[in-house]
């Protein structure tokens, strides 16, 4: 790059071009090998320390909304239009129809044993969760009035992760 052109650019368009997230690059012509490559060069300007990692997450997550946005808001231009069989294949990319699975209403059958049932069932998990909360409050084994020995759950902690809200 020429020293003057360099000198011309702003900080934040010398920015993009180091780290790579910026939207200017052309992702229309670029298939999914191209678009790996190019996140994991982000991805090693982050290890590397050369771009900072809250910057290059909050940069990417504001995208993700910029681009959900976009996106819930002109698929149902696409979903609107006959889309022929085999799709639409365009840019490396083909779009196709998709039936969404049929869903069923069992509340209008007035059918008795499955009424019995539901109610069944929703007896049985306040139980189970009623159940779960004094096993929970175990801290050592102990027994039951039949003399059975009951132990204390076993605790798989969370994973530590991190949130992201936008303001």
């Amino acid at each position: 790059m020429s020293k003057d052109l360099h000198m011309e650019m702003s900080e934040e368009e010398l920015s993009k071009q180091e780290t790579g997230l910026s939207f200017e690059a052309n992702l229309l012509y670029s298939n999914k090998a191209l678009i790996h490559d190019k996140a994991k060069r982000v991805v090693d300007l982050v290890a590397d320390g050369t771009l900072d990692a809250h910057r290059a997450y909050i940069e990417v997550r504001k995208g993700q909304e910029y681009l959900d946005q976009i996106e819930k808001n002109v698929k149902p231009y696409i979903a609107g239009k006959q889309i022929q069989k085999g799709g639409i294949v365009q840019y490396d990319s083909t779009i196709t129809e998709k039936k969404d699975p049929d869903k069923y209403d069992f509340t209008v059958c007035d059918d008795p044993e499955w009424n019995e049932l539901k109610i069944k069932e929703a007896d049985i998990k306040a139980k189970l969760k009623e159940r779960e909360e004094f096993l929970k409050k175990l801290k050592t084994p102990m027994a039951n009035l039949d003399g059975e020995i009951i132990h204390p759950p076993s605790i798989t902690f969370g994973k530590q992760n991190i949130a992201f809200s936008l303001k």
